[in-house]
């Protein structure tokens, strides 16, 4: 079967990462995959590699993100990919826009979801593209599956597929003298690096050995939020940002212990699942898919709280490198891997594809 994936970005986060994972599952299954999105970026250089995978750059699809609101009063058309595909996936709600031209056109489809997005204008995305639907929908944990079926997706339409994650690597043990906090995301003003380096000035401006390592980049249209984030690291010699990266796996060497204290509730804690992988202790707040992760993996997770949060942020990351220090207390690969499977995937997939309900 030829299925095309639409997707609203071209990096190596998040979404991304997990859609890469998704692609080669299909192929295991026998399908061919072709990946449309918007724009050049890391995930096209990771597929030029892979077998039963291609990507196309189509600049004329619509993606919804509030840095382009515009965009919602455009009339999408469907991608040559799509229009010639078996089957057509919907990755994440900023695709949401193609659902009508899909129903209109009997394409076949499924909407892999991976957000979560709890305001009005979240839930009315969903009612109107997703609740009177009869399409099988995928969510990227289990909070974002509560989530749709408070705004009227039938439960047995959502089948909650964790990402595949790989046997753990070996990495060099924490040293004595490196105190060296790692925060990696998207740079937009929700992921939690300014909240983490207000912390860190504030509340730990004693520990002058300490250090803290930034990780990210913006989309297009969200630029303002890099130069606010600069501002702030500037101000600080301990605080050092790297810059774009493929993946938590650049920094896993360079980091003791991993801060995740996003603005709002995350779909999914993709963040400390990678850092457990490679050894790391993760610290953040525990709601919305993140607390999922942080359970499972043995993380740190803390209340969010309803004021000014830097006292908590500077006291979870202190809680944590203590930890880490005296001997990371994480789970056991048994306790984890079976629950991100490249055989768990595969069936969700299998369910989605085939319309069957779970």
């Amino acid at each position: 079967m030829r299925i095309a994936i639409l997707h609203g970005s071209n990096d190596g986060y998040g979404a991304s990462r997990v859609l890469l994972d998704h692609a080669r599952a299909m192929v295991r299954l026998g399908h061919t995959v072709s990946v449309v999105v918007p724009s050049d970026g890391p995930l096209g250089a990771a597929v030029e590699h892979e077998d039963g995978i291609d990507l196309t750059v189509d600049k004329k699809l619509i993606v919804l993100r509030k840095s382009r609101l515009r965009d919602a009063f455009k009339i999408p058309t469907l991608p040559a990919q799509a229009l010639n595909a078996d089957f057509v996936v919907v990755w994440t709600l900023a695709l949401a826009l193609y659902v009508p031209i899909l129903e209109i056109r009997r394409k076949k489809y499924y909407v892999a979801v991976h957000e979560l997005l709890d305001s009005f204008t979240g839930g009315l995305l969903v009612r109107v593209f997703l609740s009177h639907s009869k399409a099988s929908v995928t969510a990227c944990s289990q909070a974002v599956a509560t989530w749709l079926s408070r705004n009227g997706v039938a439960a047995n339409r959502v089948d909650v597929v964790y990402p595949i994650l790989e046997p753990p690597v070996p990495t060099l043990k924490l040293d004595p003298s490196s105190h060296v906090i790692g925060v990696v995301g998207r740079i937009n003003g929700h992921k939690g690096h300014i909240e983490v380096c207000k912390a860190f000035q504030s509340h730990l401006s004693h520990r002058a050995d300490w250090r803290l390592l930034l990780a990210g980049g913006p989309y297009p249209g969200q630029e303002a939020a890099l130069e606010d984030l600069l501002e702030v690291v500037r101000a600080d010699d301990r605080i050092q940002y790297v810059g774009e990266v493929t993946s938590f796996t650049d920094i896993a060497q360079a980091v003791d212990v991993v801060a995740c204290f996003p603005t709002r509730p995350e779909p999914f804690g993709l963040v400390p699942l990678e850092a457990w992988r490679y050894g790391k202790l993760a610290v953040g707040y525990a709601d919305g898919g993140a607390r999922e992760v942080l359970e499972i993996v043995g993380g740190i997770g803390v209340p969010r709280p309803t004021g000014d949060a830097s006292a908590v942020i500077a006291e979870a990351i202190e809680r944590a490198l203590l930890v880490a220090e005296n001997g990371n207390a994480t789970m056991s690969k048994a306790a984890v891997l079976p629950l991100f499977s490249s055989r768990q995937v595969e069936d969700s997939l299998a369910r989605a594809i085939a319309g069957e309900r779970v």
